[in-house]
């Protein structure tokens, strides 16, 4: 019988190696008051080398448009993606996708701002493991302008055994209802939706038609991203 080698097994284990999505945290945090927001004490889930910690931020605020400028996870400095959309001067929605691999279990989620009061902020925290959320294979988001709508269709590619990941945030309380994005969670925010989900694994798809409808017409926010499989 052919022995095998030591380094064929690990690296057989490693390219086979489970991945997974888990949702570990999950907070909100009313409006007011000056930049940084700060999730205190929140957790991540056990860290590793291919192991990410995801921060699904959904903003909300009725009186002025701000931006995210920076986001800490676990005091490591995050990649991240942001949609926001409002007039400038009255109701604005936001999210952002932003994902770092810290070397803790727990610890603080920092928001800092530019330009405006802190908006009310929401948090999903996702650990997910054996996708390389380095750089995403595509991206999606509604123009930074003033969005409204009963729902909104975004074109984003996949890829095979890849990850499909994305939020929306709307002013007004109705359901949320996907299509071609499973939701993993929905809650009211005062006057504002948030919704989110994620698919894995997914197929090798070009311009996969991702979009949400509710029952009545809102200011939105949406964004997806997609990712490879290490």
């Amino acid at each position: 019988m052919a022995s095998i080698s030591f380094q064929a097994i690990v690296g057989t284990y490693a390219r086979s190696a489970v991945a997974s999505v888990e949702q570990t945290d999950i907070r909100s945090k009313q409006g007011g008051g000056s930049s940084p927001n700060t999730f205190a004490s929140v957790t991540f889930g056990a860290p590793g080398p291919r192991v990410w910690s995801v921060a699904l931020l959904h903003q909300y605020d009725v009186t002025n448009e701000p931006s995210i400028s920076g986001v800490t996870i676990g005091g490591v400095s995050a990649l991240r993606q942001v949609d926001h959309t409002g007039n400038g001067a009255g109701s604005a929605t936001g999210i952002c996708i932003a994902r770092a691999q810290p070397s803790v279990s727990s610890g603080s989620v920092v928001i800092t701002w530019t330009g405006s009061p802190r908006p009310a902020m929401s948090l999903v925290m996702l650990r997910v493991v054996g996708f390389d959320l380095t750089t995403p294979s595509d991206e999606a988001q509604l123009p930074d302008v003033e969005q409204n709508g009963a729902g909104k269709t975004l074109n984003i590619d996949t890829v095979a055994d890849g990850l499909l990941i994305g939020g929306a945030c709307k002013r007004n309380t109705n359901n949320i209802t996907w299509t071609n994005l499973t939701e993993q969670g929905e809650d009211t925010q005062g006057s504002h939706t948030r919704s989110w989900g994620w698919d894995h694994p997914t197929v090798l798809q070009s311009n996969r038609a991702v979009s949400f409808t509710s029952t009545s017409s809102a200011l939105v926010s949406m964004l997806l991203q997609s990712f490879p499989k290490y």
